[in-house]
């Protein structure tokens, strides 16, 4: 999910106090673009948090849908921020997508009576893992001793992510995503705007299914999708047009409804959207599939393809196969040589001596 403060740039250099040493009052301290920005940080943080928790404390535990991991801050990137939410019930991507919508909405509101010429934006997307796209890990700080040195990379990063997941507080260590699914929502949100919240398609799928199957009592779980239709993304789909759904989230006006009205620009029926994805998604199997959540209570989004099942069956087996190789290795430099690798020369040594070992013996020898 990210969210991105419209019209930052032009608010920060338009007020710029770089050139205007004139002013030494305590309120100049900090530069006049920064007490915005802060409060972006910080409000979209507390009211998300706030959000979230009331969902949990209500819907979900009243509805007994599970609310799985709190979203969590994936990173910031200028004046956007990215928040991230893993998925272990397709009936959380709405409920999250829900939060997220009355986060950016009550937020405006204060963002829009202090500073009218700023804005928000946003967009939502799915990724699945690990198979299409990849978690990476990354050591932060630039230190030889931290860096493994292997032309692997494969196993470095699976080394790292085991390194990760058994110590995610360790400060030298930050996670990051990777893949189609990641670039295709980062090109989605270039087609956001203050009013248009772009989802992507397998996101519009789950949300839709959710909505079409809640139970009596779960009317407050409401979110209308519209459609833009289909738009060229560069990258995406190898050229391939890409469908666009999105949310209104205008601020109500009289003069938008009635260009809806000239434009035919109308919500979108449940039925006829699940009904275009899953052909969208039968037309373009070679390059997107509907989404999948290992244990899903829903078979829908239980299908998960034998062949993804095998390919994390050989990754498993590769990381546990390399990681034994690689202990005995270490465990065996240890023994021989206290611990420390051979020297060049050594190696130079060892590797003549063999060489003239097989050549001794070598059936050919001379030749």
């Amino acid at each position: 999910m990210s969210v991105d403060l419209v019209g930052s740039t032009a608010f920060k250099q338009a007020n710029q106090r770089a050139f205007k040493s004139d002013e030494k009052s305590e309120a100049s301290l900090a530069e006049p673009w920064f007490s915005p920005i802060a409060q972006f940080y910080k409000e979209i943080e507390r009211l998300f948090a706030r959000e979230w928790q009331s969902y949990v404390d209500g819907l979900a535990a009243r509805l007994r849908w599970p609310p799985g991991p709190a979203p969590e801050l994936w990173k910031s990137a200028g004046d956007e921020l990215l928040y991230v939410k893993v998925l272990t019930d397709h009936r959380q991507a709405a409920a999250c997508i829900l939060c997220w919508k009355r986060t950016v909405e009550e937020y405006r509101v204060q963002l829009k009576k202090h500073y009218p010429s700023l804005d928000l934006k946003c967009t939502a997307w799915i990724a699945g893992f690990p198979i299409t796209n990849t978690e990476v890990v990354f050591s932060k700080s630039v230190d030889a001793g931290e860096i493994p040195d292997d032309d692997d990379p494969l196993y470095v990063n699976l080394d790292l992510l085991h390194r990760y997941y058994l110590n995610s507080k360790d400060p030298n260590l930050t996670k990051d995503f990777i893949g189609p699914s990641v670039d295709t929502g980062f090109r989605l949100c270039g087609l956001s705007s203050p009013r248009k919240f772009v989802i992507s398609v397998d996101l519009a799928l789950m949300i839709v299914h959710a909505i079409r199957a809640r139970p009596p009592g779960a009317e407050e779980i409401s979110i209308v999708l519209h459609y833009q239709g289909r738009v060229h993304l560069k990258g995406v789909l190898g050229g391939k047009s890409y469908p666009v759904f999105w949310i209104d989230m205008a601020v109500d006006s009289g003069l938008d409804r009635l260009e809806d009205r000239l434009l035919e620009i109308q919500p979108r029926n449940t039925d006829d959207i699940k009904l275009f994805c899953e052909e969208f998604f039968s037309s373009h199997s070679g390059s997107v599939m509907i989404p999948y959540i290992a244990g899903n209570p829903d078979p829908y989004f239980a299908n998960i393809p034998e062949w993804h099942i095998e390919k994390i069956n050989r990754l498993r087996e590769y990381w546990e196969q390399e990681s034994h190789r690689r202990a005995l290795e270490q465990e065996s430099l240890t023994s021989e040589g206290g611990g420390k690798e051979p020297e060049k020369e050594q190696v130079a040594s060892l590797f003549a001596s063999l060489v003239k070992v097989i050549l001794d013996n070598s059936p050919t020898k001379g030749n």
